[in-house]
């Protein structure tokens, strides 16, 4: 066993600019203890064996490479967590963080195309659906390292480690957990004598037609808007999902077999979103939202009532200095049980690596209760570990919102993305397409769009 911990600064890659940086903290708390205790006879590729007993030691001197595309603070926390594993076990951690979200899928694409894919990397199964990740060897097996090392799993929630297998098999492990919730102006609601919004998930007050009272209550004109109506595939599939609909129909393994958004409950749901902006003037035009700025900006001042957003937000807020905001459950409409949009993202090792035991070691690392506190610590992730989601330091009465617990207790009703390897192309090329030319204008009902969406988009999932 080896347990890593401790200080030592490296280099690190921030975007695509190396630097030298010094002294700096280790991992937070005692230090994880990371179990790289077997062997491995004939390290594979993504699909191949991975470890199978016999007393192994991580390469001293040897280098790994760790990706991800998060910056803010992020760049700086994955070099703490690479200077900590290195001062314990001898082994480098070349850190690339902060590559730019619209070059990530592509670099990752060409890296691994190219034979130079990294060891550890952020895995968006959002954007590279697991059976498409599998295809192409991007990831590796990890169950014969989880039984080899009797690595804990309990910890995490059991659908947010769903996420990350596939026909049986875990490809990753989960960073995170998100979901949607509403954000509002605490204070502009009690001046307006408007209740606060329910936090439990089970209420039934909360509906979705109460959801639109409230937004025509609040918006005055072009002076203050109810919200902005989210574009986002995970918000407005919350719509959906909370109305009773589904976005596609699915085959005993999960996978997607064709679109259910013509159904009554996902038009309903959606037409009632197009109608907050044109029918209700209770929101902004997506052509309109760029000059009137930043959300939170807006919900501070007051022009703006509430924000559909996910937990990790609330960082944000708390970097903003925004102190009168709380948050609610998402409305109900014609669900017997709420569901929302998320399931966050994962780590994963590159199918292609040449040295697995080093990269199990240090994603065990990352992935630990002290790496999730670290992230809780720069306000970047709702948690996958329920004890540290449900945990003081998550939770922290101290700040707002007072009603944190509605994150972590949402988390139940989280509805897991559409898997299918087809289905990034048909979101950008067919959904994304339809929606923002003919919903989110206007100039097309949401039946009308919806169909235009399911004619389109049934060929890729059929084909």
């Amino acid at each position: 066993m080896i347990q890593t911990g401790g200080v030592q600064r490296m280099a690190i890659t921030s975007g695509v600019t190396r630097r030298r940086v010094v002294a700096g903290a280790g991992l937070s708390g005692a230090g994880v203890v990371l179990a790289a205790c077997g062997g491995q006879s004939g390290a594979g590729g993504a699909t191949g064996g991975s470890g199978t007993g016999g007393a192994a030691t991580l390469k001293a001197g040897s280098t790994i490479v760790y990706w991800n595309d998060q910056a803010g603070a992020y760049p700086d926390l994955m070099q703490k967590w690479g200077t900590a594993f290195q001062q314990k076990t001898g082994v480098k951690v070349e850190v690339t963080g902060g590559i730019p979200a619209a070059d990530y899928q592509n670099k990752l694409g060409a890296a691994f195309a190219g034979g130079t894919g990294p060891d550890v990397y952020r895995y968006l199964q959002e954007a590279v659906p697991l059976p498409a990740a599998v295809e192409r060897n991007t990831l590796r097996k990890l169950d014969d390292y989880v039984k080899r090392d009797k690595y804990d799993l309990a910890d995490f929630r059991k659908d947010s480690i769903e996420l990350y297998r596939w026909k049986g098999v875990l490809y990753g492990l989960p960073r995170d957990y998100g979901l949607q919730v509403i954000y509002y102006n605490s204070d502009l609601f009690q001046r307006l004598g408007i209740p606060p919004i329910p936090t439990d998930w089970n209420d039934k007050t909360w509906t979705m037609q109460k959801f639109v009272d409230v937004c025509v209550q609040v918006a005055r004109g072009g002076e203050r808007h109810a919200v902005f109506v989210p574009r986002g595939r995970r918000p407005w599939s919350s719509f959906v999902y909370s109305n009773g609909g589904q976005v596609v129909k699915k085959n005993a393994d999960g996978l997607a077999t064709e679109f259910a958004l013509t159904e009554k409950p996902a038009v309903d749901a959606l037409q009632l979103m197009q109608d907050l902006i044109y029918k209700h003037k209770a929101a902004p035009q997506p052509s309109e939202e760029a000059a009137l700025g930043n959300q939170i900006a807006l919900l501070q001042s007051g022009k703006l009532a509430m924000q559909i957003t996910n937990p990790s937000a609330r960082g944000d807020y708390l970097r903003a200095g925004v102190t009168a905001f709380d948050v609610g459950v998402f409305p109900i409409g014609g669900a017997q049980r709420r569901g929302v949009g998320g399931g966050g993202t994962g780590w994963g090792i590159g199918g292609l690596t040449k040295q697995p035991e080093e990269a199990w070691a240090f994603l065990q690392h990352i992935t630990s209760k002290e790496a999730e506190l670290d992230e809780v610590a720069i306000g970047q992730t709702t948690p996958s570990r329920t004890s540290i989601a449900t945990g003081k330091e998550f939770l922290d009465p101290s700040k707002p919102p007072k009603n944190a617990k509605v994150f972590a207790d949402g988390q139940e009703y989280v509805v897991r993305d559409p898997v299918h390897a087809k289905w990034p192309d048909v979101e950008r090329d067919v959904v994304n397409k339809v929606m923002n030319e003919q919903l989110w204008t206007g100039t097309a009902s949401a039946a009308q769009a919806l169909k235009e969406v399911k004619d389109k988009g049934d060929p890729f999932l059929k084909g």
